[in-house]
């Protein structure tokens, strides 16, 4: 899985927010920002698996 930047910066950023509003948004965005990653990882590797398998063709 490739780093993510954006979670990391936005879990920072949710360590510093001194109110719990915006900890729990950046929080959030911060998951939402992993699954992505995530996502677009596992498709990836189906394209790479696709492109490897000749029946896909």
């Amino acid at each position: 899985m490739a780093d993510n930047w954006t979670a990391n910066e936005l879990q920072k950023l949710a360590t510093q927010a001194p109110h719990f509003q915006d900890r729990a948004l950046l929080t959030a965005l911060a998951a939402l920002a992993k699954e992505q990653q995530r996502r677009i990882d596992l498709a990836s590797g189906e394209l790479d698996g696709r492109m490897w398998n000749p029946s896909q063709w």
